[in-house]
């Protein structure tokens, strides 16, 4: 939830989206401004299809199309604090 909050303070006008499976995370990244809080639950899915969910996510959101490029931060431990470590620049459809 961090990550999105530091992403807000930089007025690009891109869309920013903040994937959370708690709803305090997804309530408070709800009032950054610019970002989306949209639910993700982790905790069923291996780690080498994540990116492919979360594209898919959003492009069911109408946030993302295929062919766009979409930054994607995330850590390799989903409930460390502070544990956001690889930034990955995807394009939608592909894998």
């Amino acid at each position: 939830g961090y990550t999105p909050l530091i992403a807000s303070r930089i007025r690009s006008g891109l869309p920013i989206v903040g994937l959370a499976h708690s709803p305090v995370a997804q309530r408070r990244m709800a009032l950054y401004r610019g970002v989306v809080s949209l639910p993700f639950n982790t905790s069923d899915m291996a780690p080498t299809e994540l990116n492919e969910r979360a594209l898919a996510l959003l492009v069911k959101q109408g946030i993302a199309k295929p062919g766009e490029d979409v930054i994607l931060t995330r850590g390799d431990h989903m409930n460390a604090h502070g544990g956001t470590n690889t930034l990955k620049i995807l394009e939608v459809g592909r894998p």
